[in-house]
């Protein structure tokens, strides 16, 4: 599982972002949005953390992680609001990305 979750966070370009719901539904498993963040904590190769967020885009590590994780966004060009990426404009969609890359 953690293998297909890893190849799925990949997947997230550069300035958008992806709900650890549609990470784990992408991935196979719907509903398991815990255990995405299991997988990245497991995580021994670097991948694109940053890039998953929580339901509504918000942040929900703590502490120097959830800031780590906003600046490692606006570099990339995210901004936010009240506390929050705002999906519908930086949201990614694997639902496209799989029709326009033919997978």
């Amino acid at each position: 599982m953690f293998q297909k979750v890893w190849a799925t966070v990949r997947r997230i370009p550069k300035g958008k972002v992806a709900t650890y719901g549609a990470v784990a539904e992408a991935s196979g498993f719907p509903g398991a949005s815990r255990q995405v963040v299991w997988a990245l904590r497991a995580a021994k190769a670097p991948l694109p953390w940053h890039r998953v967020v929580g339901a509504g885009g918000k942040i929900l590590l703590t502490g120097e992680p959830g800031m780590e994780q906003r600046l490692r966004l606006a570099n990339e060009g995210i901004n936010f609001e009240r506390n929050r990426v705002d999906l519908p404009k930086y949201g990614y969609s694997f639902a496209r990305s799989r029709k326009t890359s033919g997978v």
